[in-house]
């Protein structure tokens, strides 16, 4: 749980990081969350799977270790 934690605050770092970057360059905070809208509405569909699977990969991770923790026996 630490590790989604850990992921999705770093997610949320570089999306504001971007979007003060942009406010500080005197874009407007709707223009700079319609640029942001823009790199992912003019990806292919091979980019937008890639960029999905590495997304779910720490998920996929962490739903593993908890299954694997709760599969091991008991002492």
């Amino acid at each position: 749980m630490k590790v989604l934690g850990i992921y999705f605050l770093l997610a949320f770092l570089t999306f504001s990081l971007l979007v003060i970057v942009d406010l500080l360059s005197g874009t407007s905070l709707a223009m700079s969350m319609h640029s942001f809208y823009n790199v992912f509405a003019t990806t292919a569909l091979q980019e937008a799977f890639i960029m999905v699977v590495f997304a779910a990969l720490p998920i996929v991770a962490a739903i593993a270790g908890f299954i694997k923790r709760n599969r091991a026996p008991q002492k």
